[in-house]
């Protein structure tokens, strides 16, 4: 072979940091990672078929250098190649690598000087364009990115780097011929990159790093199996002589089996030299099986990982389309629920007409009013005739739009359920596709690249050693054994007497002697270097497959699977009764209206019908804070004792004691399913609980200061806390995470409060003011300041319909506010003390306010007018709150009990 066909040269070109000498050393197995080069630097390579490659590193073309020493233009680095080029007298540059970095592929002035000695020394280069550092890109989606990605990505560079006089532009429009293009990876996916070893079979063997894997794969089958059969001659061979002509063995006599089924151990005895020779050839075996088994292992991950990458994606839209059809639905829901609200309100409009008219008409046909001082025209009786009968055609046309309303409601709950079981279906889908690819995108894909490349070196290594064990054992001393690896290496120092030289024939037996113990010693251990390499592989797959299965019982084990409930959706709110109605005789509710979904706990016995405690809930200590359960069955509180309580609202029992505050529990909430509970306390935490068993589920970390209040959104997905530091935390109500920190507020937050539909979110301060934020951005953006109350804002509501804000303070008022503009609608004053607490009922009529004079007050909401006072607590009233029928409340005082009490008889008796 000539010396042009064995050595081929490559010059290596690119910026200082574009991975060239990285590239160029995993190939030769030079040790890794990149060097300043100041000079023309050489390195060897060999190939199978006796050829050897040599790269010619250059200087980096961006005019950096590490270290000391000059930094040289492109113009000096090309003079510095020829020179060197031509002092060592090569002949020809087969390729030319041209290499760019992902992150940065723009390329200095090619003009001049510089490209006329390009175009001398390369005229009949082949070109390479090797683009790298695609480890440091990721995706649109944040992860790493996919070969369509990169294919765009890097014809978008091509393109913006291809400026005017530049080294591209000349490689790809001036110079004939066409320029191959690689993309070089480090094990992020097998099917988007390629490796430097596959550049070069590539380059070199005429084959692409796509099929590589698959043709070294049926190569080396057929190596194995050609060893196989190999092996088995010998063995039939060195066993025993077969008659001439014989291609088997002949039938062995069944006399000498004493046993059924045993083998045959009574076979002419293998010498040793026969033994080595079994011993290497099955050791070899084994070597070129284990190639084989990470070669096909490699090529089945690459098409594993491109399956569960299209899998993946596919699975990822699938799930878009199943949480847009559900934002939809419920988007939908809502604008029922809005609707159903509006028309209740007009019903209760034309009720009140209905009624006042009919008075108005029955006082004017009864006897006391014919008297000529009372007598009213027949003209106004007619037309009040016509007012009432077009009341009541009002009336009848709403409760029939109110009833299809209803329809709507309960269609748009079924969609909404469907599409929300499909998005539990596809989350768990999604997240088993990513967790698998995640695997072959991490560290581990990654050493398995570079594990596969080790054994291919020690499977090379091994079988050199081998080969030269058979030759040494086929030649003998007479042959070459002294030219052979393995015997010169085993002489220990040692050296070949002259005599043994000069009379080879005389010192054989005993030299053979001698050589098959160094072949024992040798062959002993490259397979004891072997096993290691095996065994430390197999420990590296044990690891990985124990952090895989904590990963999987994490994700699939250790969280309890969401299930969708209906109680989450937003609730058509049933209709309340007006003063003076008989609540036992008039139902509030028509038949055809709806009612809340019979999925909820205790909703099969209405609200209005359930017993009231037969006295106050007693606690022991002072009350902070009390909410109703969504079905109106329990109360929750908080108070001094640190600990929240679970009440069961009709009878006043405790049913569970929350424990694990350290300091004051000062505000509750419960879920709309009533299934677990968030609590805020003075010992700065936020914390959920588990309302069936009383167990702690998480425990929220952020607040530098007392957590004064929570909130759930309606739907219970997120958590709201207001807190001493001035700021509002908003978390995912699953996993605890923080979704938005809120600032703003100069002075410690009292109270905060979630509008119905989850939008907005209001809080209010020691700073006077009543701040309203986005909820649904990720940054909680401020939307308005409401400014009014002449001192600090202790607590806040929404109405149900998000047009209007209560509030109470330190001032000793309360206040109603437009919602969407921020101005005051009305003062409510009365109170001689601090008012505390302050609450909304879900139609909207009624507040009811606590405060420091221990006095509950009822007030109606859109005239202002005080209608009830309660003085039955004998401490502050700290805590008030509406079931969500709005047929009670609750109040929790200093005084170390909680009141419940039926709005409908308050004002029975108050009327």
């Amino acid at each position: 072979m000539s010396k042009d066909l064995e050595e081929q040269v490559i010059a290596v070109i690119g910026k200082f940091d574009s991975g060239k000498t990285t590239f160029i050393k995993t190939v030769c197995d030079a040790a890794a990672g990149e060097t300043s080069t100041l000079e023309i630097v050489e390195y060897s390579a060999a190939l199978p078929g006796g050829r050897v490659l040599k790269f010619l590193d250059t200087p980096g073309l961006d005019g950096y250098q590490a270290g000391d020493g000059h930094a040289k233009d492109t113009e000096e680095i090309f003079q510095m190649l020829e020179e060197y080029i031509n002092a060592k007298k090569f002949t020809s540059i087969t390729h030319v690598l041209v290499f760019l970095s992902a992150n940065d592929i723009t390329m200095t002035d090619f003009k001049g000087r510089a490209r006329r000695t390009f175009e001398r020394l390369f005229a009949n280069s082949e070109v390479v364009c090797i683009t790298t550092h695609w480890d440091q890109r990721e995706g649109d989606d944040g992860l790493p990115i996919t070969a369509e990605e990169a294919e765009r990505t890097e014809e978008s560079l091509y393109v913006n780097g291809t400026t005017s006089g530049s080294l591209l532009e000349y490689l790809h429009a001036v110079r004939e011929g066409n320029v191959l293009h690689f993309r070089l990876g480090t094990g992020l996916s097998l099917e988007s990159y390629s490796f430097p070893q596959d550049i070069i079979r590539k380059l070199f063997d005429g084959r692409d790093s796509e099929s590589t894997l698959e043709e070294r794969l049926a190569t080396l089958t057929k190596e194995r199996d050609d060893l196989a059969t190999k092996y088995a001659h010998l063995l039939q061979e060195k066993d025993g002589p077969t008659t001439h002509g014989e291609a088997t063995p002949g039938p062995k006599d069944a006399s000498k089996d004493s046993t059924p089924g045993s083998k045959d151990l009574t076979q002419t005895p293998r010498t040793r030299r026969q033994r080595l020779l079994n011993t290497i050839n099955g050791f070899s075996a084994q070597v070129l099986e284990m190639v084989t088994d990470l070669e096909r292992e490699a090529l089945d991950v690459a098409h594993e990982c491109k399956s569960n990458r299209q899998e993946c994606e596919t699975a990822s839209a699938e799930l878009k389309d199943a949480e847009s059809r559900y934002a939809e639905g419920l988007e939908n829901l809502n604008a029922v629920v809005e609707e159903y609200t509006r028309l209740r309100q007009d019903k209760d409009t034309f009720e009140e007409q209905e009624r006042s008219l009919t008075a108005e008409l029955g006082a004017s046909q009864s006897p006391g009013s014919q008297s000529p001082a009372r007598a009213i025209p027949a003209g106004k009786r007619q037309r009040l005739a016509l007012r009432l009968q077009q009341a009541q055609a009002n009336l009848k046309e709403t409760e029939r739009l109110m009833a299809m309303a209803a329809g709507d409601y309960q269609q748009g709950c079924e969609e909404v359920e469907l599409a929300a079981a499909e998005i539990e279906k596809l989350k768990r889908a999604v997240q088993g596709k990513e967790r698998e690819l995640s695997e072959w995108l991490s560290p581990e894909s990654e050493w398995f690249t570079k594990e596969l490349e080790n054994f291919r070196a020690l499977h090379s290594s091994i079988s050199t050693s081998l080969d030269a064990m058979r030759g040494g054992m086929d030649d003998g001393w007479e042959g070459k054994l002294g030219e052979n690896a393995v015997f010169l290496e085993g002489l220990g120092g040692y050296t070949v007497h002259p005599e043994m030289v000069a009379h080879p024939r005389d010192w054989a037996p005993a030299i053979e002697s001698f050589y098959l113990s160094q072949v024992s010693l040798a062959l002993s251990k490259e397979m004891a270097n072997f096993y290691s390499a095996v065994l430390e592989r197999v420990k590296f797959q044990e690891a990985s497959a124990q952090r895989e299965w904590k990963k999987g019982t994490e994700a699939i084990l250790g969280q309890p699977v969401p299930s969708f409930k209906k109680s989450s959706l937003p609730q058509l709110i049933p209709l309340t009764e007006g003063p003076g109605v008989d609540v036992a005789e008039d139902p509030v509710v028509p038949s055809e209206d709806p009612v809340l979904p019979s999925d909820q706990p205790g909703s099969g016995v209405p609200q209005d019908r359930l017993p009231l405690p037969p006295g106050p809930l007693v606690v022991d200590c002072a009350v902070m804070s009390v909410a109703f359960s969504r079905d109106g069955t329990k109360v929750v509180s908080g108070s001094h004792d640190n600990a929240a309580r679970v009440w069961d609202a009709s009878t006043g029992q405790v049913q569970k004691v929350l424990t694990g505050h350290s300091a004051n529990c000062t505000s509750v909430a419960i879920s709309g399913d009533g299934s677990w509970i968030v609590s805020g306390s003075d010992d700065r935490t936020v914390r959920t609980w588990d309302i069936t068993t009383g167990k702690q589920q998480q425990v929220l970390l952020g607040h530098t200061g007392a957590v004064k209040s929570v909130a759930l959104s309606w739907d219970s997905s997120r958590i709201c806390s207001g807190s001493d530091d001035m700021t509002l935390r908003v978390w995912d109500a699953s996993t605890g995470i923080v979704q938005s920190i809120m600032e703003g507020h100069t002075r410690a937050i009292n109270s905060v409060a979630f509008s119905r539909d989850g939008k907005w979110i209001a809080s209010g301060a020691w700073d006077k003011t009543i701040r309203v934020w986005n909820a649904s951005s990720t940054n909680g953006s401020l939307q308005k300041v409401l400014q009014g109350h002449d001192n600090g804002v202790l607590s806040i509501g929404f109405s149900v319909d998000r047009t209007r804000i209560v509030s109470a303070s330190a001032d000793s008022t309360v206040k109603v506010w437009d919602a969407s503009t921020g101005s005051l609608l009305r003062t409510l004053e009365g109170h001689t003390g601090i008012v505390m607490a302050v609450a909304l009922s879900p139609d909207g009529r009624r507040i009811v306010s606590g405060s420091y004079d221990a006095t509950v007050r009822v007030w109606d909401a859109s005239t202002g007018e005080l209608q009830v006072v309660l003085r039955e607590h004998s401490g502050i009233v700290w805590s008030v709150a509406f079931s969500s029928d709005g047929r009670r409340f609750a109040s929790g005082s200093f005084d170390s009990t909680i009141r419940i009490w039926e709005l409908s008889a308050l004002l029975s008796v108050a009327h």
